[in-house]
């Protein structure tokens, strides 16, 4: 009975002592526009933001026939804790933001946003 309790405690610990995915990998902590907001206007910027500092590899906005539409940003590899781009101004409809990084751990994450331009 000793071993039985002792191996389900030690499988307990190591479980446990396992790190959790939501703190070994930085995620977006808020972005201009908010995700899935819905506008009156075209946005002057988009912006993400970050709790630590990441390397942004890729960031693209794509209408809603998933066309890439020209962001101007910086393209450096340097880390930020704020990645800001500049869109075209754009028409009424449906707009995805991507966007791919490294982690300060070295881990890639990605993650994507969209927002809607109303009419």
């Amino acid at each position: 009975m000793k071993s039985i309790f002792s191996t389900l405690l030690t499988a307990l610990l190591l479980i446990t002592s396992l790190p959790n995915e939501s703190i070994a990998h930085t995620k977006v902590t808020s972005t201009i526009p908010a995700n899935e907001a819905v506008l009156k206007k075209s946005p002057e910027e988009i912006k993400l933001i970050f709790p630590e500092p990441l390397k942004i590899t890729t960031l693209k906005l794509l209408d809603n026939e998933g066309n890439e539409l020209t962001l101007d940003q910086d393209k450096s590899l340097n880390p930020v804790t704020e990645k800001i781009a500049f869109p075209p101004s754009l028409n009424a409809g449906t707009y995805r933001v991507i966007w791919r990084g490294i982690s300060a751990d070295g881990h890639p994450i990605k993650g994507q946003i969209t927002f809607t331009i109303s009419p």
